[in-house]
């Protein structure tokens, strides 16, 4: 057995990605869709009949993209330092198409350069991005500031965080979205080692925590028998590893990345959850409230877990399913590191690790909501009320529905 805190990793990547940009859909009714990127608190750059393209605040032109078609998740694009990266992918990565201009809307809102591929293990499409510009967006309210315990930062003036002092409102309406934080992938176990590797190998990814699964010699009898046949079948106890970006002495996100074993016996990949910073834990709160209210009138958004604080990247969280299941978080007060940090072991063998509630260091119990709601779309509660042929193509990453789509990256 690999006894390693992690996977092997490269000592010389093909890249280094130096974030995550946007990720990418395909759905077939767009109107819903606007209604919820807009309910999350993103802003639509472009909407025609056939696409949907939302961003956040930050200066990045987008991060949210809806083709329409088939319920599907399509795959994330990584920025990369220069144009000379990309021409490196395409040179390494099998089936990887040339360096070209961003085109079409996406193309007329930053510009850029971009590759894509078909990446095997997982059946994701991945995209590689450099040079997109554009103009950060100003937020409609100042940055909050606390008065914590000891040390006032706002003396005189009362608190309002949302505009819902006066008429005070039973909804407090969508928080802003920042940036696209980190994109988690369920991945069917063993082909998620292989994947965990890729993205180590090709975009240079650093791991910060390795969750291993350490079960003492002769106690195999107590732990669940699917795990026991995936530790043996392939030779290591790595479960899942939160990956950063390789900045260097530059901070960056605990994890962009995080690959989950989809334990659920759901054949194909799936879209764990695509994670959105919002700038405090009030905008988190503010979320979950005009979610909550949103689907007590009906809205077809489901609680996935949440609210809590994470122990593993320590964010402030929030996860709801959108209207076909694909799970969005509000976060904020991840931690940030460089490349000196970890990685570190987490046992998942040691409840004093991994707790009774799925590592909050405070939120949800299990029961209430929790890390296993989001394995992907099949975790969502309104997922048996889908036609069959949604449910259908949710599941399966068979592109030639959207190869189309893909053919015009």
């Amino acid at each position: 057995m690999t006894d390693t805190a992690t996977l092997p990793q490269t000592a010389a990547p093909t890249v280094k990605a130096r974030d995550v940009a946007y990720i990418r859909f395909s759905a077939p009714d767009l109107d819903v869709m606007e209604t919820f990127v807009t309910d999350f608190g993103l802003v639509v750059a472009h909407r025609d009949d056939d696409v949907l393209i939302s961003r956040g605040l930050e200066p990045m032109p987008f991060l949210h993209v809806v083709h329409r078609g088939p319920a599907k998740f399509i795959g994330w694009a990584f920025e990369v330092n220069t144009e000379d990266d990309l021409h490196a992918l395409a040179g390494v990565v099998p089936g990887c198409s040339p360096v070209h201009d961003i085109g079409g809307a996406e193309g007329q809102l930053g510009g850029g350069k971009r590759v894509h591929f078909v990446e095997p293990i997982t059946g994701f499409v991945l995209e590689a991005v450099h040079g997109q510009q554009a103009e950060p967006l100003a937020p409609r309210r100042d940055r909050i500031t606390y008065n914590h315990a000891g040390v006032s930062e706002r003396v005189g003036v009362e608190q309002d965080v949302s505009g819902n002092r006066a008429p005070i409102q039973k909804d407090p309406g969508a928080p802003e979205v920042y940036r696209l934080g980190h994109v988690v992938a369920a991945v069917p176990p063993g082909a998620h080692h292989f994947f965990m590797k890729f993205l180590a190998d090709t975009f240079g990814m650093l791991v910060s925590d390795a969750a291993r699964m350490i079960i003492p010699p002769g106690a195999e009898e107590h732990f669940p028998p699917p795990l026991v046949e995936l530790i043996k079948a392939t030779g290591s106890d790595v479960m899942f590893q939160f990956m950063r970006m390789d900045r260097g002495t530059a901070d960056t996100d605990h994890h962009s990345i995080l690959v989950l074993p989809l334990m659920d016996g759901t054949p194909a990949a799936q879209l764990s959850h695509a994670a959105f910073e919002v700038f405090s834990m009030d905008d988190v709160f503010r979320g979950h409230m005009h979610f909550r209210e949103l689907a007590a009138q009906g809205a077809p958004y489901s609680l996935a877990w949440g609210v809590g604080r994470h122990v593993y990247g320590s964010q402030v969280y929030d996860y709801w399913h959108d209207p076909y299941g694909h799970v969005h978080e509000h976060m904020c007060d991840g931690d940030r590191v460089d490349a000196n940090f970890g990685p570190n072991v987490i046992d998942m063998t040691d409840p004093g690790q991994m707790g009774h509630n799925g590592g909050n260091q405070w939120g949800p119990t299990v029961e209430e909501s929790g890390v296993h709601n989001l394995n992907g779309p099949q975790c969502d509660p309104k997922f048996a009320d889908q036609p069959d042929d949604v449910r259908s193509s949710l599941l399966s990453r068979d592109l030639s529905e959207v190869q189309h789509i893909v053919d015009a990256l």
